[in-house]
C-alpha cells in the first residue's frame, strides 16, 4: 500500500512536470517561430533599402532653380536660360511619418484612425526586377521597381482564402503588421510623375481597393518602425549638418537646390533602421479576438516622431533611442514578449555630397 501511494505521488509529479515542460516548449516554439519571421521580414526590408537608387544626374537649372527638365516639360515653347548646374533625379527617395504618406482608408471596417499607422514610412525605387508579365520582361533581372515599407493596424482577411475570408466561423484578427509595397516594373509610373507622392500613394487604399493595391503583408505583430537617414561615421566635422527635421523627414524632392541643398536629389549614406517585434500570445493579449482598434498600449504611446538632436549640436540617434527606451519599458510592464531589431544600412547606390 505504501509503496503504491508512493508510487501515485511520482506519477502525478512526473506528469505535472511534463505538463509543465510541454507548455514551454510550445510557448517557446511559437516565439522562435514568430520572430523567426520578424526576422526574415526585416532582412529583405533592409536589403531592398541598401538597393535604393536616385540615377542622378547634373543639369542646368535657371534662376528659379527650376531645372532644364522640368522647364521644358511644363513650356516646350519656352526659352530656357540656365544660370547654375546643379543635381537633378527622375526618381525619388522619402522618409516620413506613416500617417504623412500612407492615406488613411476610410472604406476599411472599420475606418482607420492615425493610430493604425504608427512609426515612420519609406518609399524609394529599386533595380529588384519584379514583374507580373514574366514572357515579356522575365529575362530584365535589374528592372527598377517602387517599393515601400510602413506598418499598419489591419484585419488577417485580405489574406485568408476566399472560401475562410467569407465564412461567418471565421472571427477576423486585428494586429499590427509590416507592409510592403511593391509595385510590378510595367506598372511604374515614376518618370510620370515628377513631383510629389502620387506614384506611391495612387495605388494605395482608399485610391484603389485592397486586392489592385501591390501591397503583401510581409510580417505580423510588428509593432514601431523607426528608419532614421545618418551621415557616415568617416564624415568630417567640417562637414557635419542636420539632416533630419523635427519628424525624422527625408525627402529628395522636397524645396530646391538652395534651400535643401545637401537632400535635394541626393540619398543619404546611412540608414537606421529600428523596428519591434512582439509574439503572437502578447499580441492576443493586448487585442483580444473581435476587438477592431489598435491596442492602447501602442496607440496611446507617442514614439518616432520629434528629435531635438543635430549632427552638429548632438547625437541625432539621442531621441530615438529614448523613444525606444519609452517603448519597451512600456512593453515590459505589461509582461509582452518582444524584440527589438536595430542595425545601420548602408546605401550603396548613395554618392553623397556636400556640393
Amino acid at each position: 500500500m505504501v509503496a503504491t501511494v508512493i508510487l501515485s505521488l511520482i506519477l502525478v509529479m512526473v506528469l505535472a512536470i511534463t505538463d509543465q515542460t510541454s507548455k514551454i516548449w510550445k510557448r517557446s516554439s511559437s516565439e522562435i517561430q514568430a520572430f523567426q519571421n520578424a526576422r526574415a521580414a526585416y532582412d529583405t526590408m533592409t536589403m531592398r533599402l541598401s538597393q535604393a537608387t536616385l540615377n542622378t544626374y547634373l543639369d542646368y537649372y535657371n534662376s528659379s532653380n527650376q531645372s532644364r527638365t522640368a522647364y521644358l516639360a511644363s513650356s516646350p515653347t519656352g526659352i530656357f536660360v540656365p544660370t547654375n548646374y546643379a543635381r537633378s533625379s527622375d526618381l525619388h527617395f522619402v522618409v516620413d511619418q506613416a500617417t504623412t504618406l500612407v492615406p488613411l482608408d476610410n472604406t476599411a471596417s472599420p475606418a482607420q484612425t492615425a493610430a493604425c499607422h504608427p512609426g515612420h514610412a519609406v518609399f524609394f525605387q529599386a533595380p529588384l526586377g519584379f514583374t507580373t508579365s514574366s514572357g515579356t520582361y522575365g529575362g530584365l533581372a535589374n528592372m527598377l521597381n517602387a517599393c515601400g515599407y510602413y506598418v499598419e493596424f489591419n484585419t488577417d482577411l485580405p489574406y485568408l482564402p476566399s472560401f475562410l475570408s467569407t465564412s461567418s466561423v471565421i472571427h477576423p484578427r486585428y494586429r499590427y503588421r509590416l507592409m510592403e509595397f511593391l509595385q510590378p516594373t510595367e506598372s511604374n509610373t515614376i518618370f510620370s510623375t515628377t513631383s510629389g507622392n502620387t506614384w506611391f500613394t495612387s495605388f494605395l487604399p482608399p485610391n484603389v481597393t485592397q486586392a489592385q493595391a501591390p501591397l503583401r503583408m510581409l510580417a505580423e505583430n510588428i509593432i514601431a518602425l523607426a528608419i532614421v537617414p545618418e551621415l557616415s561615421p568617416q564624415t568630417t566635422t567640417t562637414s557635419q549638418f542636420n539632416l533630419l527635421s523635427g519628424s525624422y523627414t527625408y525627402d529628395t524632392r522636397a524645396g530646391d537646390i538652395v534651400t535643401n541643398k545637401l537632400t535635394h536629389n541626393q540619398l543619404p549614406p546611412l540608414l537606421r533602421v529600428v523596428m519591434v517585434a512582439i509574439d503572437e500570445t502578447s499580441a492576443t493579449h493586448l487585442n483580444p479576438n473581435g476587438s477592431t482598434t489598435p491596442p492602447s498600449l501602442i496607440s496611446g504611446l507617442s514614439f518616432f516622431k520629434t528629435t531635438s538632436a543635430t549632427y552638429t549640436t548632438g547625437s541625432p540617434n539621442a531621441d530615438i533611442n529614448n523613444d525606444l527606451s519609452t517603448l519597451t519599458t512600456a512593453l515590459s510592464a505589461q509582461k509582452v514578449n518582444y524584440r527589438v531589431f536595430d542595425t545601420d544600412v548602408a546605401i550603396r547606390g548613395a554618392k553623397w555630397s556636400t556640393q
